[in-house]
């Protein structure tokens, strides 16, 4: 949703962050009617405002916008728009802004480590199912994961076709990226409450993820005044995307009732700090960074002598707890977060498939 266009310039929205797009009509060359969108370059009013000023003039000047810069009026050549150009430009501009800052820093690493030395000379009219087989063959051999590189190339691909330089998505044969549904294996209870037993912030982020079931960027966002003592609830509002304040993933907030040890812990860690201050900080009094919660988690864990786990694992562990316990997909799916109760049902195969387990080694 926006709001009232000025000068060629309104505010969007998107995923909860504002934008500032530039948005103008002019006539063609041909005296055509037509409608100039797309993101401001510098997102600040007075930038995108100069900007949308410069476009407009010259659109009524020569009636046609720069090439670099549209699409609208003229189709670059297929054959002269390669990987490596759509990336730099329409890519970056567009598109990349509607990403999450970690999933965007992730696309950028990938482009600079194995993509863009494959595909960024290709013209994006010539790839096709023959390149994502030779990539993957690539990748095999360098005994790297295919789904990350190949899946971020489709999506450039589809973002190709949507700004008009391609008139269909290439192909990608099935078979080269996994769509297995196996859920990663959550830690034993017994490995939990030794987790749990992890001093100071640490001992705090791990129950929240465990026993509340938060990602690691809720857990790191998390202020006082989110915690609902008289409720015995947490609301999770927002989370960390490379230390920047977003929506939940899922894109809506969420209740969590909460479980006795670990309201009891948090009672403890809030104590005499304001509405607004962070839950979880580190011992000089600031938000650890993604990168130190993980260091500190591996650490705890080879001295406490558990198996190495991820962070994300304690909230595979509080899911999967709750599927045990016979809470229904749709009420788990809500508690985590989930925006599609396929993801949730995911958990459910898993705990049926263990419950088959435990009755086959009984028969034995």
């Amino acid at each position: 949703m926006g709001i009232r266009n000025v000068g060629g310039v309104r505010k969007v929205v998107r995923g909860g962050k504002p934008h500032w797009f530039i948005d103008f009509r002019f006539t063609d060359k041909d005296g055509v009617r037509r409608r100039f969108r797309r993101d401001a370059s510098v997102q600040n009013y007075s930038a995108a405002l100069s900007e949308a000023a410069r476009l407009m003039k010259r659109a009524a000047e020569t009636g046609t916008v720069e090439e670099a810069e549209t699409t609208v009026t003229a189709k670059a050549e297929p054959a002269a728009m390669t990987y490596a150009k759509f990336v730099a430009g329409p890519f970056e501009s567009l598109f990349m802004p509607r990403f999450r800052p970690a999933t965007a820093r992730r696309y950028r690493e990938l482009h600079h480590q194995r993509v863009m030395a494959f595909f960024g000379k290709r013209p994006l009219a010539e790839i096709g199912a023959k390149d994502f087989r030779a990539f993957a063959a690539r990748l095999h051999e360098d005994r790297v994961q295919t789904k990350g590189p190949i899946t971020l190339v489709r999506s450039v691909l589809r973002a190709a076709h949507e700004s008009g330089y391609l008139d269909e998505v290439p192909v990608c044969p099935s078979g080269l990226v996994s769509t297995s549904c196996k859920v990663p294996s959550a830690p034993s209870a017994e490995d939990v409450d030794v987790m749990l037993r992890a001093p100071g912030w640490l001992g705090v982020a791990i129950a929240l993820g465990a026993l509340a079931g938060m990602r690691m960027g809720e857990v790191r966002a998390l202020e006082v005044r989110d915690i609902e003592f008289d409720q015995h609830c947490i609301v999770v509002r927002r989370a960390l995307s490379e230390d920047e304040s977003l929506t939940p993933k899922s894109g809506a907030e969420r209740g969590v009732p909460l479980a006795m040890s670990l309201e009891q812990r948090l009672r403890e860690a809030v104590r005499d700090k304001l509405p607004r201050a962070r839950v979880v900080l580190d011992d000089v009094g600031k938000t650890p960074r993604r990168q130190t919660v993980l260091h500190q988690f591996k650490r705890y864990l080879h001295r406490a002598g558990v198996k190495e786990r991820s962070f994300h694992s304690l909230r595979h562990y509080f899911i999967s707890e709750l599927m045990r316990g016979g809470a229904s997909a749709e009420a788990v799916r809500v508690l985590a977060g989930h925006s599609k109760l396929e993801m949730t049902q995911r958990y459910a195969h898993a705990v049926t498939a263990d419950l088959r387990a435990a009755i086959d080694r009984l028969a034995k």
